[in-house]
């Protein structure tokens, strides 16, 4: 103590305390003070960057200093009580870099980063009501209990010496194995130990981030700022569910950390951009896409995240009937013609789409799309990405497809007339067309395609097959629950009083919800002789529905119903569909 008091009084403790202990040198001092002026950081985390001091050597000389003992488990792992979650709120903790360890009695031990903390100490014993006992603990120590604690996981593991391990480092090495594809080059591994310091910290939360989403199956990831604090939700079997968000004053690393991951310019943040992420987890390889957007407090992020392996191999599994999808699969079969899908944002259109270019993906058939923006990549199909600001649009694609001898054309979307004109002509010169459109069901597609300035003539003639569909949520089959359907909810849906039905209970499968994943409500319209008579004369829409009920074709109302009557969603998710078609 005495030789750290002759030090100079002005310098930061640990800085004073290193030097006592000769593990850092004095003309290491100004390069200290030279990265406070400029980057703002704790000085403890400068010394790690800079590699002036390991983040163990300063956990040991501030528990030197104060007599406090080291939080260091063995390498064997030490199990954390799950009680310990309740004990300490979860933005307290990472806020001040703490981390809940045991509780003994009536005592918590409570891992510290750095002394700076202490002061906290009164609140942390009011908060818990019990006595709280400091430790000193490494910075990546202190981010993985967090992050142990608060992922649902129960067993801790050591860090180990990787943990301290620059990235940089890190993909040298791995370059010189000879297990390592030219393919992962821009993949991000997410099982990779981050760096210590400020950096490894983002880098932590941010992998965590995007692991949940996946582990979960979130659909999207939204990221948003507000004046005092900052959100981040995942969209979960079509819900929002809010997570733990960073620290207010880490929001704009994280936001300009999944920039960087993306490939887009992290100086520009007036304009909204698109880019995308590749990752891998667990050996599988996940694609995101993300989206920026201004706003008031900052920039909002959503990530989409697009599993390749969800898109299923089989028309049966989109969740379709035994005869739609033999009404679906005999239609694509066909060597031209048009096919619709139909569906508001979010209700799996590409997901039919992709399965379809599956079936009819051969060695001997020539597949072009065009795609805003092209979310899966396949082996054996010819992708475009359009780009409109350079003029380079759905309809010059299509024009440009037609000289490149194709027998199969997917276009992403059917948004103009000019685009509806091509796609007709295309189906009528031999080559089967797919694309999606935006209608409330399957036959209104004809009307909006009227709309368009396409002849009828030229519908009746073209059209092979129109699907609508719409996703609900799927009952978790481990706790779904029986119940017979009353009277009066019978008249109303049209069911039979004392039907057995299924409605949501809730457990640790599908987290209290009651549902887990989801499944889609199809309406497969295959045009008929009897329908393309009718489409040509100009036929109401409610007409057309009532011709293709009397054909034997399902509905999206009924095709809900009969998915509630299996059991497979509960008839308050088969009612929304039907609501839906009545509005």
């Amino acid at each position: 103590m005495s030789s750290t008091a002759s030090l100079d009084g002005t310098l930061p403790l640990i800085v004073q305390l290193l030097l006592e202990k000769g593990q850092l040198k004095k003309k290491d001092v100004e390069t200290i003070k030279e990265a406070q002026l400029k980057e703002h950081l704790p000085v403890e985390e400068i010394l790690i960057k800079k590699h002036l001091a390991g983040e163990r050597d300063i956990a040991m000389a501030y528990a030197d200093y104060f007599l406090m003992p080291i939080f260091e488990p063995d390498e064997t792992g030490t199990d954390l009580d799950s009680t310990l979650v309740d004990q300490l709120p979860e933005k307290l903790c990472r806020d001040h870099l703490i981390a809940p360890v045991a509780v003994n009695d009536r005592t918590l031990d409570v891992a510290f980063f750095t002394p700076n903390e202490l002061h906290i100490i009164d609140e942390l014993q009011l908060l818990t009501g019990l006595e709280i006992n400091p430790l000193i603990a490494p910075l990546s120590m202190v981010e993985i209990l967090l992050g142990t604690l608060y992922s649902n996981s129960s067993t801790f593991y050591a860090a180990s010496s990787s943990s301290s391990t620059d990235f940089e480092e890190m993909d040298e090495d791995e370059e010189d194995g000879e297990d390592v594809d030219a393919e992962d080059d821009e993949v991000v591994h997410l099982d990779q130990p981050p760096p210590p310091g400020r950096d490894g910290r983002i880098i932590r939360y941010v992998n965590q981030m995007l692991e949940q989403a996946c582990r979960v199956g979130a659909s999207d990831i939204h990221i948003e700022p507000y004046e005092d604090h900052c959100r981040v939700r995942l969209r979960i079997d079509g819900s929002l569910n809010e997570i733990a968000p960073p620290a207010q004053s880490l929001f704009v690393a994280v936001v300009s950390r999944l920039k960087v991951l993306a490939k887009l310019d992290i100086a520009e943040k007036r304009m909204p951009q698109d880019g995308a992420i590749a990752l891998k987890t667990e050996g599988k390889r996940i694609d995101m896409r993300v989206s920026t957007v201004p706003t008031i407090y900052g920039e909002k992020v959503v990530l989409r995240v697009l599993d390749k392996g969800a898109i299923p191999l089989e028309l049966s599994g989109l969740g379709l009937d035994e005869r739609q999808s033999k009404d679906l699969a005999e239609s694509i079969e066909m060597p031209h013609g048009l096919m619709l899908v139909t569906g508001p944002t979010g209700s799996g259109k590409s997901t039919t789409l992709y399965t379809c270019l599956n079936r009819l993906n051969k060695p001997g058939t020539n597949i072009c799309t065009a795609e805003d923006p092209v979310e899966y990549t396949f082996g054996g199909i010819n992708q475009i990405q359009v780009k409109a600001q350079i003029g380079f649009t759905f309809a010059s694609a299509l024009r440009s497809f037609l000289r490149q001898d194709p027998d199969v054309i997917m276009v992403g979307e059917v948004r103009d007339s000019e685009t509806a004109q091509i796609c007709l002509r295309a189906a009528l010169t031999g080559h089967f067309v797919l694309s999606t459109l935006h209608t409330n069901d399957a036959l209104a597609a004809v009307s909006r395609l009227e709309d368009m300035d396409v002849e009828p003539f030229l519908l009746a003639s073209t059209l092979r097959v129109l699907v609508a569909q719409r996703l609900v949520r799927r009952l978790c089959p481990k706790c779904r629950e029986q119940y017979e359907c009353d009277p009066e909810t019978a008249k109303r849906f049209g069911l039979t009083a004392g039907e057995t039905l299924h409605r949501p209970k809730g457990c640790k499968n599908c987290r209290d919800k009651g549902y887990r994943g989801r499944v889609g409500i199809f309406e497969v319209i295959r045009i008929t002789s009897r329908m393309a008579e009718l489409i040509q004369k100009r036929a109401s829409h409610a007409e057309l529905r009532r011709t293709a009920v009397e054909e034997g074709m399902k509905l999206l109302d009924a095709a809900a119903m009969e998915k509630a009557r299996q059991g497979v969603t509960s008839l308050e998710e088969a009612a929304s569909i039907t609501i839906s078609e009545e509005e």
